[in-house]
Parts: C-alpha cells; sequence; structure tokens
C-alpha cells in the first residue's frame, strides 16, 4: 500500500491537500480525503505543484491532459479481482472528484481533447494528479516486473504467462 498526498495551489479557490492510498496488488486508487493545505506528511509520496517545494513529483499546467486521461482509464477500468472499481472517492473526498469540471472538447490525431471548467478547484485538480502519479507508477511498475521475468527466464527459472 502506498500512501499518497497531493499539495495542488494555483487553481480556483484556496490551496488543497488531497490524501490517498494505492494498492498495488489489486490496482484500485482510494481517494481518501480532501482538506485545506497541510505540510508533508510522514510515509506519504508528495505530489506539489511548487516548483521549489520538497517533494517527489511535481505536477504542472502541462500534466493535465495526461492526468484527466488516467483519471478516464482508471474510472472506467476493474481491479485485479474482475469486479471492483479502480478508482474510489470516500465520502470526506467527495468534493475531490473532478467529473464535474471536466467535458470532452473533441478529438484530434493524439486523441480526446478535454475542457476544464475555470471553477475547477485544487481539490479536484489534486485528484486528477493522483491518478497521474498511479498510472505512471503502474507503468514503471510493469516495467521492473518484467524484467525480473526475463532474468527468471534467461536463468532457468519456471516463468508464468
Amino acid at each position: 500500500m502506498i500512501e499518497l498526498q497531493a499539495n495542488i495551489a494555483g487553481y480556483a479557490g484556496r490551496p488543497a491537500t488531497v490524501f490517498a492510498a494505492y494498492d498495488e496488488d489489486t490496482g484500485i486508487l482510494v481517494v481518501a480525503a480532501s482538506v485545506d493545505l497541510r505540510p508533508r506528511r510522514p510515509g506519504c509520496v508528495l505530489i506539489e505543484t511548487e516548483t521549489r517545494a520538497d517533494r517527489d513529483s511535481l505536477f504542472a499546467y502541462t500534466d493535465l491532459r495526461e492526468a484527466i486521461t488516467a483519471y478516464y482509464d482508471l474510472k472506467g477500468s476493474v481491479a485485479s479481482d474482475g469486479r471492483s472499481a479502480r478508482l474510489r472517492f470516500a465520502e470526506r473526498a467527495m468534493r475531490a472528484d473532478p467529473a464535474g469540471g471536466i467535458e470532452m472538447d473533441g478529438v484530434d490525431v493524439t486523441g480526446p481533447l478535454y475542457r476544464i471548467s475555470p471553477d475547477t478547484g485544487n481539490a479536484q485538480v489534486g485528484a486528477l494528479a493522483l491518478c497521474r502519479y498511479v498510472k505512471r507508477y503502474s507503468a514503471a511498475a510493469d516495467v521492473v516486473n518484467m524484467a525480473d521475468d526475463l532474468n527468471n527466464l534467461l536463468s532457468g527459472r519456471v516463468v508464468t504467462i
């Protein structure tokens, strides 16, 4: 289980912190709480919009498209059990759900285009940043697992596919 914290400022409203947990085994991201801006919590991976802050990942305006795509990918897929949703919002994080602030704005050769409402708040952008981080983390973990499988195969060990 990976604990995540997104500290987001620069969008609508007051700066916000969104806490979440990601279960690597099931692929489920639970957005747990949305609160006013908080300092880094020990044990959390920190995603920040502030370029000078001590952080693990930077979230910039240019990352919005990738974050929205990650949000819809997680929202539309199921966990490893084949039934559970991969993206969940707890009661204390409902205001962070960005669904109401995003609308489709067409499609071009690179994929879907989205329009974000100017009223989209920092908490909602925080949820998008968390989705982007999880999708990127999952891709990196998949590559590492594939490298381990390849190493086992080349070493003569049994590999299941």
